[in-house]
């Protein structure tokens, strides 16, 4: 049976060479037209002209024989060109080393693939290195890019595509197209335990995002028996933090050590939403916010709860380091949201001031976010303002607002590129 089970496995590998190899045809036509070369000329001794044509056009595998010939002819040198199998081998790595969220492992591979002509499975490879330095203005580039060649890709290239897609727009804070995504992954979903233990982590972080929590705890357990099964601490530990903020979410609220301890092992940007999340809904907010990270994401956020808190307590002293921090770093980190004039809003209880900053800059860019959590927090404060003024219809109309962005964003979108 396992011989069997071999045998069909390097059957499918050589199916899918085979496919990639037509690929090498652009490669060739762009090179004989930069060298203004004609399909006679570069055929001369190799090949015929009709042969020469239907590699460029993608519509015949070329021998590896050929290959080399026509390659010669056109001085492309052979480190300019990956073959489909070294493709192949570079996307099977570039899975696992995505999996175990090995930065320094896929930064080599990523230097080893780099210097090749476009070739769409490493353009995959690519895609899953910016996701895992965050450096999500290229992948949306690589991201975009690829999916211009999209049709192209056989099923295991499509597979890993899509959970790196999923992870792409959780990433970009597009939970609604992430769980789409995910949502027809299972159809063409490849047969290999990394990439299903991925599929499934990308499923409980976009639908836990967006609320769903009991598919997405269903999503985290299957994940979790393939990473313990792996031993794969960091994706272990990003998913116990992820899961304690979807159970803030869900309105449950546990001091956790076991979970806390577990910070330092997380990327920042993680370790400042849980520390944020969780200074939300505990009375003594400081247990959490003395542990932000200044150079992440959401850190001045961090700092108005903070600022806030000491508000609320009279500690004026420290409200004022909080304030003044907020002011010097504002234009530094390129907020969107005013916080520190939004804290003085509140220290002079100014409510018209904090509405309008409300309802113009921090629900906004809640719902760019697409962050239900924020959006339920804002809504309500905005409600709640609105009632002190005696305008109860307009409080209303806010106090449904999370639920009709809850619709809009767990429903299917349609298909778009960002």
């Amino acid at each position: 049976m396992q011989t069997k089970l071999l045998t069909e496995i390097t059957r499918r590998k050589e199916k899918i060479a085979q496919n990639y190899l037509k690929g090498v045809g652009q490669v060739l036509k762009k090179k004989r037209i930069e060298l203004k070369m004609t399909q006679e000329l570069a055929a001369i001794g190799i090949c015929s002209n009709t042969y020469l044509s239907k590699i460029e056009n993608n519509q015949i595998t070329v021998n590896q024989e050929h290959l080399y010939l026509l390659m010669e002819r056109m001085n492309i040198p052979t480190d300019k060109i990956s073959f489909p199998s070294e493709m192949l081998k570079s996307l099977e790595k570039a899975v696992t080393l995505f999996f175990y969220r090995d930065i320094d492992g896929y930064t080599e591979l990523y230097n080893n693939i780099v210097q090749f002509d476009f070739a769409i499975l490493l353009q995959i490879v690519k895609l899953g290195y910016y996701l895992l330095i965050n450096d999500l203005e290229k992948a949306k580039i690589v991201h975009n890019e690829i999916f211009r060649y999209i049709t192209i890709l056989e099923d295991y290239g499509f597979s890993v595509f899509l959970v790196f897609s999923s992870y792409y727009n959780i990433a970009i804070k597009d939970y609604k197209n992430a769980k789409f995504t995910i949502d027809n992954i299972a159809k063409n979903l490849y047969s290999e335990e990394h990439l299903y233990g991925l599929y499934n982590h990308a499923k409980f972080l976009a639908y836990g995002n967006l609320h769903l929590n009991i598919t997405s705890m269903d999503a985290g357990f299957i994940a979790m028996q393939i990473f313990n099964k792996y031993a794969n601490t960091n994706r272990i530990n990003e998913f116990y933090i992820w899961k304690e903020i979807f159970s803030v979410y869900e309105g449950n609220f546990n001091l956790s050590t076991f979970v806390f301890d577990k910070l330092k092992y997380v990327e920042k940007n993680l370790k400042n939403i849980y520390l944020i999340v969780m200074a939300l809904r505990t009375k003594d907010p400081l247990i959490y916010l003395v542990h932000l990270e200044k150079e992440a994401d959401n850190y001045l956020l961090g700092l108005f709860v903070k600022g806030k808190y000491h508000l609320d307590n009279s500690e004026l002293e420290e409200y004022n380091k909080s304030l003044n921090e907020l002011q010097e770093l504002h234009y530094l980190k390129q907020s969107k949201i005013n916080f520190a004039g939004l804290l003085k809003s509140l220290k002079a209880k100014d409510d018209q001031a904090i509405k309008e900053n409300l309802i113009n800059h921090c629900l906004d860019y809640a719902v760019q976010n697409q962050n239900l959590f924020f959006i339920e927090i804002i809504t309500e404060s905005i409600s709640s303002i609105l009632s002190k003024k005696n305008r109860y219809k307009d409080a209303l109309i806010y106090k449904n607002k999370y639920n009709e962005y809850k619709q809009i964003f767990q429903s299917a979108p349609k298909i778009t590129i960002k």
